[in-house]
């Protein structure tokens, strides 16, 4: 005579089904704990935009052309000050502490600059535009600091060990 299926045996059957309601239960709690934090990670990491300005605190459209080009260059000379200086493996840390401040100046310029405003149309445009660089900027800040980066820092390293090894006399087919 064969023995039972254990897997089978309806005596188990209560403990299986107490088993996988467990599971279930400690997977949906794990999966919600890791939705609410990456929800308030971003909300905290994207300010939001605030309503327009009163009528008589808008900007001139060139203020807020100034305003905007102020931004870029802002943007463009951390990006490249980051890339250059900071250490490879934490670019992205420091884009992102950057990041943070740098959106909330642009939203107190949208704000100031009316760019809901139908005669203002290519300003609203300048503001995506400038907006979706950023977005591209993040994206090649963490790409350099996960991919990038460790090798940039190991050429680094080994130009620093072939300059010593050069200013001490010593060359490597000596």
């Amino acid at each position: 005579m064969s023995d039972v299926d254990p897997t089978k045996d309806s005596r188990f059957r209560l403990f299986r089904a107490a088993a996988y309601g467990v599971y279930i239960l400690i997977v949906a709690i794990f999966s919600l704990w890791i939705i609410v934090n990456v929800t308030g990670s971003v909300a905290a990491m994207t300010p939001e935009k605030l309503p327009p300005a009163e009528p008589d605190q808008v900007l001139s459209f060139r203020e807020c052309l100034d305003a905007t080009q102020a931004l870029w260059t802002e943007l463009e000379t951390t990006r490249e000050t980051l890339v250059r200086n900071a250490p490879a493996r934490s670019v992205d840390q420091e884009w992102l502490r950057f990041r943070t401040a740098w959106l909330q100046r642009l939203r107190e310029r949208e704000s100031r600059c009316a760019i809901k405003s139908r005669e203002r149309a290519e300003l609203r445009t300048v503001f995506q535009r400038l907006e979706e660089v950023q977005d591209l900027y993040t994206i090649h800040a963490v790409q350099y600091a996960g991919e990038v980066g460790g090798a940039v820092e190991a050429l680094q390293g080994a130009f620093d060990s072939a300059r010593r090894n050069s200013a001490a006399g010593r060359l490597p087919s000596e």
